[in-house]
């Protein structure tokens, strides 16, 4: 089948999570470098679910979608998820102060702790994309006391390449003014699909163009700055073949490592699993996805978690066939094939057995007559 796209319509709203099934909640936090935005998303008595967004995103943008999914909603009786926003990123942010000193990645890290100290939280699970994978990973090797497990989208372990300073540079030179130029949307666009999807899905691209320019660009500017200087995480891979008793710098707790196949990302996402202890990692590459995952392939990704939180320990009540929503559906059309079958086959008995009782003809009779 050839591909399509829906032309001529008008997007009148890009709020896409406005209609939630689970229950929000917004707050400020105060942290030790400012107060930070936090979403809350489900029962608070349940496991917490800490996430990070990407640039140019904010929380509801970028998670509260996913998590209110369709193949999610089971999952979420079992968890609550506390979606925290980087300092000024989050919707109508005022500007920050001109002299305003912007936290580094390893203190946004902090910001974290600041979070689950005012929440009373034990000990979480961490979800991040882009820069937010970045950020929780900071935060779940400086407190790994602190961590179950953690979900990485599209994470860089490495510091800022020559190219991506060049972009970004001229990014915040932009943005720094106040300006949010057709530069700076395509490379966020670039940034968060690839090209692939960019070129391909124009629908989608457009409503995430039309989030961006909602963005308040000074304070992006700044968080922008912050990113492309940010340090290496210094992870070692344990070489187990050579010393088995070896502990390097790396995580303690079970990470999911994930990517599209047209991740505009690839490069840097292979390099951070290759840095990753194969005894306590796992590595998933979506087919048919760029690097916006959550929003390209939303059950795919759905399924991936699920069957990682399972690994945990987690909601082991929750099966591929009722929980899946494909599953669900491939499950129904089984039965309905089966509840056809059933009723063809009726009908043929019916047929036979009517055939089995019609009157022998007259013509029939006299030529039985005649062989008696």
């Amino acid at each position: 089948m050839a591909d399509f796209e829906l032309t001529g319509i008008e997007i009148k709203d890009t709020n896409l999570h406005h209609h939630s099934k689970l229950s929000t909640e917004e707050c400020f936090v105060r942290t030790r470098y400012g107060q930070i935005f936090v979403t809350i998303q489900g029962n608070r008595a349940k496991t917490p679910i800490i996430t990070f967004p990407d640039i140019g995103l904010n929380s509801k943008s970028q998670f509260h979608g996913f998590f209110d999914y369709p193949d999610n909603q089971s999952l979420m009786e079992s968890f609550c998820c506390y979606h925290i926003n980087a300092l000024g990123q989050e919707e109508s942010a005022p500007s920050l102060p001109q002299n305003f000193v912007y936290p580094t990645c390893d203190q946004l890290a902090e910001t974290v702790v600041d979070v689950i100290n005012h929440f009373n939280l034990k000990a979480v699970i961490c979800f991040g994309v882009g820069l937010g994978a970045n950020i929780l990973s900071r935060f779940c090797l400086l407190h790994p006391d602190l961590v179950n497990g953690c979900v990485l989208l599209n994470c860089v372990s490495t510091k800022c390449g020559w190219i991506e300073w060049g972009y970004q540079k001229w990014n915040r030179w932009y943005l720094s003014s106040g300006q949010y130029t057709e530069f700076t949307n395509n490379y966020l666009l670039w940034h968060h699909f690839g090209y692939k999807t960019w070129e391909n899905n124009h629908d989608l691209v457009q409503t995430y163009s039309d989030i961006f320019s909602r963005c308040n660009p000074v304070n992006l500017s700044l968080l922008i700055n912050s990113y492309i200087n940010r340090t290496d995480l210094g992870l070692q891979r344990p070489e187990f073949e050579h010393s088995p008793k070896e502990h390097k710098y790396n995580f303690r707790c079970s990470v999911l490592n994930v990517m599209g196949d047209e991740s505009p990302h690839d490069d840097d996402v292979v390099d951070t699993n290759g840095r990753l202890d194969p005894s306590k990692s796992a590595f998933v590459k979506f087919a048919d996805c760029g690097g916006m995952i959550l929003e390209e392939q939303p059950a795919k990704m759905s399924e991936a978690l699920r069957h990682f939180l399972q690994g945990l320990g987690y909601v082991p009540h929750l099966s591929i066939t009722t929980h899946s929503l494909v599953n669900r559906h491939s499950e129904q059309a089984i039965k309905l094939k089966l509840l056809h079958q059933s009723a063809e086959e009726s009908r043929l008995l019916e047929e036979s057995v009517s055939l089995a009782n019609v009157p022998i003809s007259l013509e029939e009779n006299k030529n039985q007559n005649q062989i008696a």
